[in-house]
């Protein structure tokens, strides 16, 4: 990329960045509104894809010699951020030492910018590939997924051939994500005056005690894979009680397993049931457990052609597995496409406080998607 191209990139980026798309609520609409103008005005058209109420995913398409499709995709909202936590602005998009900040740099506006403004380059040189290129940006990714789901459900990924996911893996290429497994464990029992402790059951105590049972034993259930690494565990969220002057009856535990196979979901529900029922006998509470979402694994052969030739056009000697969930999750399961996961920018960085992205990083994937889809 020449020097008014990397000006170019770095003012979109910029600009996705001031537009606020926090998911709870996400409203992907004004971010989505404002690429479809950025699109129009670069001669590719687009369609927003509704979701809910001022949510919409966007797709956008540049034809080719053929109508199979090869699909880069994208997610258009963020998590929260704790401005006063943060040293930099959060929605300015600073630039300092060769880096961008903001929320969302890393995960992932960086690379919608990236995946956008390759299209653009594409587009303005008068490229006509010999596969379409379709751009499909998503709402409701860092909550439930609905959008790809939506895309999936109208159609949008029925041409298409490979899928490039443009979530920050360091540039590197990655073939494969952990499954995602998320379970609520509960407990029951009964609430009194708090000056009365001995007529209540009181669950914080024994859900206290369960979160240390299952994360002791996660450690010596789950095997290390030399390419998948190990399965991981994190106590997401711990809710209990209503108010300080009340035994709590109710406690719910939320716990996140990253599982490197089916084999080791199986084991992590086991060791929420083993652990939930050794607590149940102990307290005298009642326990129960809920899955609320489960992603399988998803992998594709690194002998894959697709993968093969975006290997020599990225210079990587080898492919990785991310231990995050994308949307690919939703996606390769019910279409099953080979797919990458490459994109600028840190995982280490997404829903950190001064978030960034490292412009060079920024530069090197735009050359690489254009080298790929020409």
């Amino acid at each position: 990329m020449n020097i008014t191209e990397q000006k170019e990139i770095q003012d979109l980026l910029q600009k996705l960045i001031r537009i606020k798309s926090i998911n709870p609520p996400g409203n992907e609409n004004q971010i989505a509104n404002f690429i479809k103008k950025f699109l129009l005005k670069n001669n590719i058209q687009s369609e927003l894809v509704p979701l809910e109420e001022s949510r919409s995913s966007i797709v956008a398409t540049i034809e080719g010699e053929e109508e199979r499709n090869i699909t880069l995709c994208g997610h258009l909202d963020t998590v929260a951020a704790k401005e006063e936590e943060w040293t930099r602005p959060a929605f300015q998009g600073l630039i300092e030492n060769g880096k961008m900040y903001g929320l969302g740099t890393s995960d992932m506006k960086g690379g919608v910018a990236a995946i956008l403004y390759a299209a653009v380059l594409l587009k303005r040189k008068g490229i006509v590939p010999k596969k379409s290129i379709q751009l499909a940006l998503t709402a409701d990714e860092e909550w439930e997924y609905r959008g790809v789901k939506s895309l999936i459900d109208e159609g949008y990924f029925d041409r298409t051939d490979f899928l490039i996911i443009a979530e920050p893996s360091n540039l590197q290429v990655s073939t494969g994500e952990k499954g995602e497994l998320w379970i609520k464990a509960k407990f029951f029992g009964k609430s009194a005056h708090g000056s009365t402790p001995e007529v209540g059951v009181n669950t914080i105590i024994p859900g206290s005690e369960f979160v240390v049972k299952v994360t002791e034993r996660c450690g010596k259930i789950f095997e290390a894979n030399h390419f998948w690494g190990k399965s991981s565990i994190n106590i997401g969220q711990f809710h209990g009680g209503s108010q300080v002057n009340i035994v709590p009856d109710y406690s719910e535990i939320q716990l996140d397993f990253r599982v490197i196979s089916d084999e080791d979901k199986e084991k992590a529900v086991e060791l929420v049931v083993m652990a939930g029922e050794e607590i149940e006998k102990k307290y005298k509470v009642r326990f129960a457990q809920e899955i609320f979402s489960y992603h399988p694994p998803i992998f594709t052969s690194s002998d894959n052609p697709y993968v093969e030739k975006f290997r020599q056009v990225s210079g990587a000697k080898g492919v990785i597995i991310t231990k995050y969930c994308t949307d690919g999750a939703t996606i390769i399961p019910r279409k099953r496409i080979p797919f990458i996961i490459f994109g600028p920018g840190y995982i280490t960085q997404a829903h950190q406080n001064d978030e960034y992205i490292e412009l060079k990083s920024l530069y090197q994937a735009v050359d690489t998607y254009i080298k790929f889809l020409t």
